[in-house]
This record gives C-alpha cells, sequence and structure tokens, in this order.
C-alpha cells in the first residue's frame, strides 16, 4: 500500500515537522513527506546550524516555514521562535532529536499534557555533557522514535520497552535514482574519490595508498585515481601526485552536481573509497551499483550500516596506506565481480537505503503502526 493512500485512512487531521535547518540532501525527502501528507503537512527550519553545517538555499523551501533560530548559553542550546504555538497544536508532531534545541522540550511538555502524540528524529545517542544528561528527559515526553539505523532501534527498545521505534535509514537518493551503471569491462578503469577535498576526510591517506599501490605494482598501469570534489587539500594532493610521478593518472575534477557528470564517473569506478568517516557518500555509491572501499576503525556515519562486507563494501585497516594500498588491489581483482553485482546492489538500495524508504518509516510513525 502507498505511504498517501496509508496515511488517507488515518484520522490524523495535522502533522508537523519540525527542524533546526534544512541541509539540501534533505530537500527531496520533505518534498516527498509534503506529496504524501499534503494540506495536512506543515514543517518549520531555521537558517543557522549549531556547527555551520550547509543549508539549502531558502528559494527551494516550498514547504517550509521559516522561523529564527537563537543560540543562547553560548551558543550550546538553541531556541527556535516562530513555531512553538503550531507544534503544541498538531494531532502529530515530529520534532528533531538533538537535545540541545530546549523549545522542543517546552513543546514535549504541553503536548504530553494535552494529550497529543509526539515523535523525535535523529541520532539515539552521541551527545555529550548536558544535553545527554536531559536525554532520558526528551524521551519520557515522547511517544515514538525515528532511529537512523537498525542498531539504535535495537538499542533504544532494549533500554525503553514501551517506546514505539522506527528505522528511517538516512539516505541522499530516490529510488527512481538508483540505476545501475553500465560499462564495459575495458571501460571500467579507474579509483574513485566523491566528497570534499579537506583534511578530516583523510584525502591524503587515498593518494599515498594509490602512489604505493602504483610503485609496488599492485594495480595496473591504466588504473587512474580520480578526485570529484573541491576544498583546501588540492594543491598539496596536486604537488604530492606531481612528486610522486603519477600526476598523468590522478585527475581532479572539482565540484560536480550535474548528476549525468556523476553517474559517469561512477560508471567507470572499479569502486569509490572512504579514506575517513563514511557518510552519505556510500549510500551515493551503491545507489549506482558501485561498491566501497572503507576504513575499517573511524567515528562512522549512520551509514556505515549499508556497509557489507563481500556484497558492496570492503574494508582497509585505518591510517595505513599500505592496508589501503591492499584493499586497493582485492577491489581491483574483484572488478568482474562488483560490475556483475551492480544491479543488485542498486535495487537493494533502492528498497532499504532511498528517501520512499525512509518516508515509509514516517508514514509507519504518523500512523502508530509499527
Amino acid at each position: 500500500m502507498s505511504a498517501t493512500n496509508k496515511l488517507a485512512q488515518t484520522k490524523v487531521q495535522r502533522v508537523c515537522l519540525q527542524q533546526v535547518i534544512i541541509p539540501d540532501y534533505r530537500l527531496k525527502l520533505f518534498h516527498l513527506m509534503k506529496q504524501s501528507f499534503g494540506d495536512l503537512f506543515k514543517s518549520y527550519a531555521g537558517d543557522s546550524d549549531f556547527g555551520g553545517s550547509p543549508c539549502s538555499d531558502p528559494t527551494a523551501w516550498a514547504e517550509f516555514d521559516q522561523v529564527e533560530n537563537h543560540y543562547i548559553l553560548g551558543g550550546r542550546f538553541l531556541w527556535q521562535v516562530g513555531c512553538v504555538r503550531n507544534l503544541i497544536d498538531a494531532d502529530v508532531a515530529i520534532l528533531n532529536g538533538n537535545m540541545r534545541t530546549l523549545s522542543n522540550l517546552w513543546v514535549q511538555f504541553m503536548r504530553k499534557w494535552l494529550g497529543r502524540r509526539t515523535i523525535l528524529w535523529g541520532h539515539a545517542e552521541g551527545q555529550s555533557g548536558l544535553a545527554a544528561t536531559m536525554r532520558p528527559l526528551y524521551l519520557f515526553f515522547c511517544d515514538g522514535f525515528i532511529a537512523y539505523t537498525e542498531s539504535q532501534a535495537k538499542m533504544l527498545r532494549m533500554r525503553h520497552p514501551s517506546l514505539k521505534v522506527w528505522v528511517a535509514a538516512n539516505s541522499s537518493v530516490s529510488a527512481t535514482d538508483c540505476v545501475p551503471v553500465e560499462a564495459t569491462h575495458d571501460e571500467v578503469d579507474s579509483i574513485l574519490y566523491v566528497g570534499r577535498l579537506v583534511e578530516k576526510k583523510k584525502v591524503r591517506l587515498l593518494l599515498e595508498g594509490y602512489i604505493r599501490a602504483q610503485k609496488d605494482s599492485l594495480l595496473a598501469e591504466n588504473i587512474r585515481l580520480v578526485f570529484v570534489g573541491a576544498g583546501a587539500e588540492r594543491q598539496h594532493l596536486e604537488a604530492r601526485a606531481e612528486a610522486a610521478g603519477v600526476a598523468n593518472k590522478v585527475q581532479f575534477t572539482g565540484h560536480v552536481s550535474d548528476i549525468s557528470k556523476l553517474r559517469d564517473y561512477y560508471r567507470r569506478a572499479i569502486c569509490s573509497v572512504s579514506p575517513g568517516y563514511v557518510g552519505l557518500s556510500a549510500t551515493q555509491s551503491f545507489s549506482f551499483g558501485v561498491p566501497m572501499l572503507i576504513a575499517r576503525d573511524e567515528f562512522h556515519s549512520p551509514e556505515i550500516e549499508a556497509c557489507k562486507k563481500g556484497f558492496n563494501a570492503e574494508f582497509f585497516d585505518s591510517n595505513n596506506s599500505q592496508s589501503m594500498a591492499e584493499g586497493l588491489q582485492r577491489m581491483t581483482m574483484q572488478k568482474e565481480v562488483g560490475r556483475s553485482k551492480r544491479e543488485e546492489v542498486s535495487e537493494w538500495t533502492a528498497s532499504h537505503y532511498s528517501f520512499e524508504a525512509m518516508l515509509d518509516a514516517f508514514v509507519g510513525a504518523v500512523d502508530g503502526e509499527q
């Protein structure tokens, strides 16, 4: 049954969604929610985040009402102005799970007193200090939680048996975007990195692993390394590739937003690589059917749960260029296996890690169904 049909059978009159900001990668999800919930759906967000996370262009906020974000107590906590009353009045309110949003605690308290359902959405753990201390209070005042991963959901159910929990695995792709890229054996000739060229992404480690693999003849001469992205590390990477004598095999494309161009880079990729912590680039790679080589011991984002060894991912020892080089060799030796599984990996991603899969969790939460 479709999300729209399921909602039409509920008794819910109004659904309100609250966010701190609207990141670009979430816009498609919010468009789907608006389409599914229709006039029953109202949503609110501000234009500035705690840590400066990217916020979409306000002109793209057709589904959102902009509110004022007021940061207090040294910027550690937030009070939103312009949405509290409407959030209290909604039949179902879906609030972001950041425990530093103090206005949400007031909303939850009032809704609990009025007997109205409140759902939290976000990380089930991870914050520290006063925010972590306040977590039990937020959970007491909510009626359900939408977690990012199955492991987080399992933990919540164990610690809070009476709490209803759903899983909306984080995604950056629509099911319609999950189309395997096709290429011949000879066309698949590159190692791909897609993301920002910044220090914390450990892009230098990837280049060093590639240089070592070429030096030790672990990779064929024609295997290229392609960096898709922009950032402060590019100048160093270009200089290092030149000094190592591999500049003619290392390509820097800059930022690419055109999906057709991006598809072509994935089409020719043996694998993509996450030399540091893994994030949404994993599900993006899998949506095209391309496997990923991932650092084993990092503070990964929730998307790590989508990375299945032997199916769509392989791992190397963190901060170890030799292990990286050997990982690149393994991926290259398994090139045909990876190429033959592109359709299977892409279809699996559409079913489990797409915006449509996320929407199913939200509809279930609004309906109160598990």
